[in-house]
């Protein structure tokens, strides 16, 4: 067994309350900045869609758990009083956003591609993407140009560049741009049930076999929220298997794993530091194999 190189004995717990105090502030911003994309997202249309009331309500009830927000509590109590007037739920939300946006302001690259990816999220809530939604998401994009270094980000303006292009948008290309947003956001609250805000996005390239990691003399660094167990028991689990970790992603690092769920602590609502740098590290041709948390449990059963 090789010898283990782990996080740090005073290294603050991940999940943990001190971790989470630490970050209280940035970790509300993130959460802020995505709700208040998301409901842009909702109004990008110039109306609100039947389709649109169970993912606006099952994202509404997930910002009041994490922000307590009285918004989001009169949201879910007006989506259920005017459940047959989409005007009077587009006119709510446009009060919500137009208020919110007075106090707060997108300052940072970080609150920039937060309220991106809850925009996006916003969009395709219903599975559909009309021209008009097409017509702000190209603005937004110019408007944030350092989200535009990333390789999904371009896939999905060129794809939505594509569809503009005479004015109309079919269900292929409306199915099409969904598909990218998934890769930023995960699955819409429509396909699961389940808020957007801490979903993971799609891992392109990652492995699809588990019989293709080898665990001896390896390299592994984790991240995310993991069902499979605490962080220390995967760890041993590696380390019996003749695995090494590590807490950080760099040169030498074979595999990135993956949680199915975010982190609270993540840089950005839908990836951190970990999956960014992996990413970067993989576009230069000598990053760590991407490896979903399931692909890594049935590896872990072998």
């Amino acid at each position: 067994m090789v010898e283990t190189t782990g996080p740090r004995k005073n290294a603050l717990e991940h999940e943990g309350a001190a971790l989470g105090r630490l970050h209280a502030r940035s970790n509300n911003r993130k959460a802020l900045a995505y709700w208040l994309g998301f409901l842009k997202g909702i109004l990008a249309s110039n109306k609100v869609e039947t389709a649109e009331y169970a993912p606006l309500a099952v994202e509404a009830q997930n910002f009041l758990s994490l922000l307590h927000d009285p918004d989001a509590l009169e949201l879910i109590e007006d989506l259920r009083i005017w459940k047959n007037e989409p005007n009077e739920i587009y006119e709510i939300v446009e009060n919500i956003v137009a208020m919110r946006s007075r106090d707060f302001v997108v300052e940072s690259e970080k609150d920039e591609i937060n309220e991106l990816y809850g925009f996006c999220a916003g969009i395709a809530c219903d599975n559909r993407i009309c021209l008009e939604e097409i017509e702000s998401l190209l603005t937004k994009l110019e408007s944030y140009p350092r989200v535009q270094g990333d390789r999904r980000v371009l896939n999905l303006k060129a794809a939505a560049q594509r569809s503009i292009a005479d004015g109309r948008i079919t269900a292929e290309e409306s199915d099409d741009i969904c598909t990218w947003i998934t890769h930023l956001v995960g699955d819409s609250a429509t396909d699961t049930g389940i808020a957007t805000f801490g979903n993971v996005g799609v891992l392109e390239g990652a492995l699809e076999d588990h019989n293709d990691i080898v665990f001896d003399q390896r390299m592994f660094v984790l991240t995310g929220k993991f069902t499979l167990g605490p962080r220390k028991a995967i760890h041993g689990m590696i380390a019996d298997r003749g695995g090494d970790f590590k807490s950080s992603v760099c040169r030498n690092t074979n595999y990135l794993c993956v949680a199915a769920e975010a982190s609270r602590d993540w840089r950005h609502s839908h990836e951190g530091l970990k999956i960014m740098k992996a990413i970067e590290l993989r576009a230069e041709g000598r990053g760590p194999e991407l490896v979903h948390e399931g692909i890594l449990t049935r590896a872990l059963s072998r």
